[in-house]
């Protein structure tokens, strides 16, 4: 017998996997844009598996870097009551982690603004 690809979750449950209200889970429900069911306390709302799992892996990542970021924000302080200078701190620890965190974000802008920026040359020349 074929394993279950779905499994049925609260609307409560489900309103905070998609980051939405309660009611408009409900709304969602009524509107069949979601499966449920109803049951003795209300409805349940059916979920794919592969997508719960997903999710799980997805919260257990960002929990892992809450963690990373909240230890590297005690370091800074630790460095600070050191004497640490600023300046020193934000040379050799956060620019780099900077550049690391925000390079495929740059490299995106930067491609749209060239290419805002070449329309914006065209719409000239035609005048």
């Amino acid at each position: 017998m074929a394993k279950k690809q779905y499994k049925y979750i609260s609307v409560k449950e489900y309103a905070a996997l998609i980051n939405k209200s309660d009611k408009t889970v409900y709304k969602m429900i009524k509107d069949g844009l979601v499966e449920a069911r109803k049951e003795d306390k209300g409805y349940e709302v059916r979920v794919d598996n592969f997508m719960m799992s997903r999710c799980d892996k997805i919260n257990q990542n960002l929990q892992k870097m809450s963690e990373l970021i909240e230890r590297f924000e005690e370091r800074l302080d630790n460095l600070e009551k050191r004497g640490v200078k600023k300046e020193v701190v934000e040379k050799k620890l956060v620019k780099p982690l900077q550049k690391i965190v925000k390079k495929p974000v740059l490299k995106k802008v930067k491609k749209n603004s060239d290419t805002s920026s070449k329309k914006k040359k065209s719409n000239g020349t035609k005048k």
